[in-house]
This record gives C-alpha cells, sequence and structure tokens, in this order.
C-alpha cells in the first residue's frame, strides 16, 4: 500500500460517497495531523471495513484489534500508525453495517482486482486472529467481496487457505483452485497455472513488505494444494 497502484488514478477520488462523508468527520475532529490524500483514504476504507468484520459475531476480541494495529504498524510505522488507531477506535464504537455496500462499490470503481483480493485475505486474516472464523464474520466478508466483485471462486478459494490448517481434506485442495474432484489433470494444472498467475506477489510490484507477504502466503497455498492433489493423483 506504499504507492498508487493500491487505488486508482484519480485524484480525490474519496472527497464523495460515503467514504468522503466518514473522513471529513474526522478530518473536523482533528485526527490527522497531514492532509488526506488517496492513499490514506485507502487505509482510512480498510479500518472501515476491519471494524465492520470485527463487529459482525456481536463481540469485539483484543486478539482482532491487536491483528489490525500490528498490520499497520508493521506497513505504515508506529508514528503514523498512532493516528489511525484513534480512529479506529472510534470506529469500533459506531455502526457502518448500512453504510458497507456504498463503501466497497465506491472503492471497487477506485483500486485494481489483484488488491481486492488482498482486502480479502487481510479481512480473513482479521476474523481468524482469535483462532476461529465466526460463521457470522465469514457472512459479512462474503458480502464485502460481492460488492467489489469478487467472485464467488476466488472468495471460496482465499476462504480455504484460512480453513485449511493442521488436517486438509483433499476437497479443500481442489477448493483453493477453484475446481472439483471430478477435475482431469489437465483441468488440474491449468488451474493451478491460473491461480498462480493471478496470485503472484509480482502483482503487487512496488507496495509494502506485509502486502507481499498476503500475496506470497496465498500463493505457496495454491501452490501445495496443486501439488498435494498430483500426490494423491499418483
Amino acid at each position: 500500500m506504499s504507492n498508487t497502484k493500491w487505488i486508482g488514478a484519480a485524484a480525490g477520488w474519496f472527497f464523495g460517497g460515503p467514504i468522503g462523508g466518514i473522513i471529513g468527520y474526522y478530518v473536523a475532529k482533528n485526527f490527522f495531523s497531514s492532509k488526506v490524500d488517496n492513499k490514506k483514504a485507502f487505509e482510512i476504507s480498510l479500518l472501515i471495513l476491519s471494524s465492520v468484520v470485527i463487529k459482525a459475531d456481536g463481540k469485539v476480541l483484543k486478539s482482532e484489534l491487536d491483528y489490525v494495529k500490528k498490520f499497520f504498524t508493521n506497513t505504515f510505522g508506529a508514528a503514523k500508525s498512532n493516528e489511525y488507531f484513534k480512529m479506529f477506535n472510534s470506529l469500533n464504537k459506531q455502526d457502518f453495517t448500512a453504510k458497507l455496500r456504498q463503501v466497497c462499490l465506491q472503492l471497487n470503481s477506485h483500486i485494481n482486482h489483484s488488491s481486492r483480493l488482498e482486502i480479502i485475505h487481510f479481512l480473513f486474516g482479521v476474523s481468524a486472529a482469535d483462532n476461529e472464523i465466526h460463521p457470522k464474520e465469514v457472512e459479512t466478508i462474503k458480502r464485502i467481496a460481492t460488492y467489489m466483485n469478487i467472485n464467488p471462486y476466488d472468495f471460496e478459494s482465499i476462504k480455504s487457505m484460512f480453513l485449511a490448517k493442521g488436517w486438509v481434506s483433499s476437497e479443500q485442495h481442489y477448493t483453493v483452485l477453484g475446481i472439483t474432484k471430478q477435475a482431469t489433470d489437465t483441468e488440474v494444472k491449468k488451474a493451478y497455472r491460473k491461480m498462480a498467475v493471478k496470485y503472484h506477489p509480482d502483482k503487487l510490484q512496488g507496495v509494502s513488505e506485509d502486502i507481499k507477504k498476503l500475496a506470497e502466503e496465498k500463493f505457496l497455498k495454491v501452490k501445495e494444494a496443486y501439488e498435494q492433489i498430483m500426490k494423491g493423483r499418483s
């Protein structure tokens, strides 16, 4: 998230719509010491989505809050993150459920597909921070994915990566690749190549190391799924 590849070419895209309204409120409250630009607007949007997911199961857990704070500290540095933490604490006292669709649609118009996939991965990371992915959180992330034009196969693929802890069924490996057990060897290889390209870290050149790490994790999960499927067929 260190450059505009995460956002969009149009300057000031955030001034209109719900994101602009939320930012305007916090600017008026003097939460920010510097001017809000495209980059900062996107980062604030991540906080808004994180807040909605965290509260989806009816409770705000410290482990989930800590995950977001650690991610922002590692990505943006402690000094810049302090402003975000103050805002995040305030966001968690509000309900943005009614504005969720509008926020997602506004983001969808200004960031690329690879970046939207990283958002879904990030939100699943938030959900899994307490070692339990609550059904209500999954439902909320799915709504966000739908609003941001993430197809069901990509959503299920990312979800499977987080559910695949400990013992993993062969069905989960197929889900990661977006196919079924009925797929032929040729179809498996084709699906692997497609997913490997989609999740390759090079798609996110110039972004922060933490963002690259998210992409690398997915890339390795795809590779592992493919290897396990082919091993089971040999």
